[in-house]
């Protein structure tokens, strides 16, 4: 359980070189913060907790198979043709933010057995703007030539990265309330891989008043031109996931192990709260995918290892392949509360009404998560069920049905794609067999 976060992350090497590199550099940001207004760091907390519990209690209500698709822009600011990403690059991470997002990606078959009932899809995707601020026509893809060789000149300098966003160096945002700005440049120091990307919070977010350090102008998410794009030959550890990992601090989620200082590692007060994301006491930056990893190993029963398969720790881009439906709360609840034009929503349409007369079976056909199923003409007093069976003939899932001719049933499938379903009376015999296709 672990800290959600409306504020900045940074994926980061030390300045060290011959230090092991460590990922992201979210606490050195909120250091920055609380020099420029002391006490900070205790109304960062306070404001925190408090959009943990409403994220909680909002989500219970939310209707989660409602599709939020947020708009993207990539500002491509480059001095040199190899900084100068490849369209194929940005169409690449465009494709990866929305498999993780939706947890449509390939390696969600490695999520441990032990956190398969806590990752979900967020039911959040992002698309290429198709029109800019004055209404033409446009990719969504903003190329801009800099004279700055790096965004860094010596360590990591957050008002220094960010001249990125402005017009000397580089490229103004987009109406950051319409807009997911996404900056791509160098933020290597000497020629060194230092910083691998940032992400800033929402602006004015809810308690937050005159602690709103972040404009709007510099909101948005900044990338090392080395992590953009699977395929791209500079790639680094945490590869196209680096920007999975920094949209999630974009939406408000804080890394797993709470950003705790070494000496107060797997402290309480440095978890992040989050209900579905064991205590943990580190980052998985040096750790590779240790499974065995468990950094608060603790003697009562249910302790669980460090959940280095979710997105906001730091292990490498192969281990992390889910966020936590504790986690999901938290993002749709900054999105749609705090970010709420930067997207638009689709609505799931509504199961149909079934006639007296409608022939036995499943209706819509595609399925999402709401079955309306017709027992018409069949002896309404027997006890039936529907059993879903994949092609292999593997049992998927058997849920009884009530004792009428037309009903609706909602359940949270956790699969997709062709399957065959069967109602079947109270003898297993199969009244009724077709094939059915789920989609998420």
């Amino acid at each position: 359980m672990k800290q959600i976060l409306l504020l900045i992350s940074l994926f980061i090497f030390p300045y060290s070189y011959a230090q092991t590199p460590e990922p992201c550099g979210h606490k050195a940001y909120i250091d920055y913060l609380n020099e420029l207004q002391p006490g900070f760091k205790s109304h960062y907390n306070q404001i925190y907790h408090r959009t943990v519990e409403e994220s909680q209690l909002k989500n219970k209500f939310e209707k989660k198979d409602t599709l939020h698709t947020i708009k993207v822009v990539f500002h491509v600011v480059y001095n040199n043709v190899v900084e100068n990403l490849h369209d194929s690059l940005i169409y690449s991470q465009m494709d990866v933010l929305n498999e993780c997002f939706r947890r449509q990606n390939a390696d969600t078959i490695s999520t441990r057995d032990i956190f398969l009932d806590v990752a979900g899809d967020a039911g959040i995707e992002f698309e290429l703007a198709d029109t800019d601020p004055d209404g033409n026509p446009t990719t969504g893809i903003v190329r801009q030539l800099t004279t700055a060789r790096s965004f860094l000149t010596s360590g990591i300098n957050i008002q220094e990265a960010d001249a990125v966003k402005f017009e000397v160096l580089g490229s103004p945002a987009w109406n950051t309330e319409k807009y997911l700005n996404i900056w791509i440049c160098d933020l290597s120091v000497q020629g060194q891989d230092l910083l691998l990307g940032y992400a800033f919070p929402p602006t004015n977010a809810a308690f937050w008043g005159s602690n709103s350090f972040v404009p709007a102008n510099r909101q948005g998410v900044v990338l090392h031109y080395k992590v953009v794009g699977e395929g791209n030959r500079f790639s680094l550890s945490t590869g196209a996931k680096t920007a999975v990992h920094e949209v999630g601090h974009y939406l408000g989620l804080r890394h797993t192990w709470g950003d705790a200082p070494n000496f107060n590692r797997c402290a309480p007060n440095y978890d992040d709260f989050i209900w579905d994301t064991p205590l943990s006491g580190t980052s998985s930056s040096a750790s590779g995918c240790n499974l065995n990893k468990n950094t608060c190993n603790r003697t009562e029963p249910g302790d669980l290892p460090d959940q280095i398969e979710n997105y906001m720790d730091y292990a490498p881009g192969q281990c992390q392949n889910m966020f936590t439906n504790g986690q999901i709360d938290v993002m749709r609840n900054n999105l749609t509360t705090f970010r709420s034009e930067v997207y638009r929503s689709e609505y799931p349409p509504a199961p149909p009404v079934l006639e007296p007369g409608t022939p036995i079976g499943v209706y819509p056909n595609p399925v999402k998560d709401k079955l309306a199923i017709s027992l018409s003409s069949v002896d309404t007093t027997n006890t039936y069920s529907i059993r879903i069976v994949s092609l292999l003939g593997q049992e998927m899932v058997t849920i009884p049905l009530e004792q009428k001719e037309s009903q609706l049933i909602e359940y949270q499938f956790g699969f997709k794609g062709l399957f065959l379903y069967q109602i079947v009376n109270q003898d297993g015999v199969a009244i009724k067999e077709e094939r059915l296709t789920f989609i998420n």
